[in-house]
């Protein structure tokens, strides 16, 4: 079986320039847990997650401390209702990964799930020559379960 017999073809995407209230509302609105980040093409030139619009903790360089960091800056998390106020005009291009991994239309999803398990993804974008085609979400493949 392929990327392509599993893959949900309708995806939802946004653009570099989209804001941070918006892609929170089509997360929200849709329940998804990220959107591909396209550019005029469909080239996929990053991804937002749920984890990008919340805290994470990061590591100081050379060091074993840990800090709260939001939209990759450094924050004090109890300041998060005026920080999320004021990021609300953020765009994608401020808080998105950009280094994606992207899987071909063509390829065997036993790859697909490996790679996914792997590197702890929820979601990988499907293309096809470079094109956004499809998104494989972690239910697309929990859904093999149930089909005869």
């Amino acid at each position: 079986m392929k990327a392509k017999d599993i893959m949900t073809r309708d995806v939802i995407t946004v653009r570099t320039t989209t804001t941070i209230e918006e892609i929170a509302r089509i997360l929200t609105n849709h329940h998804v847990g990220g959107v591909p980040v396209v550019n005029n093409e469909r080239h996929v030139v990053g991804i937002v997650t749920e984890s990008d619009l919340f805290l994470n903790e990061k590591g100081l360089p050379f060091s074993a401390v840990k800090l709260p960091e939001l939209f990759k800056h450094w924050v004090d998390p109890s300041q998060i209702d005026e920080i999320y106020r004021n990021a609300r005009h953020h765009t994608a291009a401020d808080v998105m990964t950009e280094s994606v991994l992207c899987v071909d239309a063509e390829s065997d999803i036993g790859h697909v799930a490996w790679m996914m398990a792997q590197r702890d993804l929820k979601r990988i974008p499907v293309v096809s020559d470079n094109v956004l085609v499809g998104i494989i979400t972690r239910a697309n493949l929990i859904r093999l379960l149930i089909q005869e």
